[in-house]
């Protein structure tokens, strides 16, 4: 396997996410998305004669790599939830920029859901809370460091 098919493999294992030639360009320096094109065929193909597992799909203009059908009802049990939900991602990208700020001024700033995502944040430890007023303020964590400063 030359060096441009093994990293678009490996982008496809490892972003979960569908991905355009444009991406595979970039990543690969190959400006002809048609030449990548050629690798992504070759590739999914490897895939389809090894029997694997694995398979890489085409989804309108970009590609997936996931589980086939046949296994995914046996494993899907092993599959990793994402650590924070979308809208706590939102609330913790605010309370990093503005460590320390009132919970009552985020709730102002984001909206009411804000109390749920906070909860969620301090249940999974990524931010604390210190009484304030009517209010607390809201400060990072060691473990939002750890995690996001790996």
């Amino acid at each position: 396997m030359g060096d441009e098919k093994r990293l678009i493999e490996a982008a496809l294992f490892i972003s979960g996410k569908e991905l355009s030639l444009s991406d595979f360009c970039k990543l690969t320096g190959i400006a002809a998305p048609g030449h990548v094109k050629s690798i992504i065929d070759e590739l999914k193909t490897d895939y389809e004669n090894a029997g694997s597992s694995l398979e890489i799909l085409q989804v309108g203009e970009k590609y997936v790599m996931r589980v086939r059908d046949a296994y995914l009802e046996k494993v899907k049990t092993f599959a990793q939830e994402a650590e924070l939900s979308h809208g706590a991602l939102r609330t913790l990208s605010y309370v990093a920029s503005h460590d320390g700020a009132l919970k009552s001024q985020l709730a102002h700033k984001i909206g009411p859901m804000i109390y749920d995502e906070v909860r969620e944040l301090v249940e999974k430890g990524f931010v604390s809370t210190k009484p304030e007023g009517r209010s607390s303020r809201l400060f990072l964590t060691e473990k939002f460091h750890a995690y996001f400063n790996k």
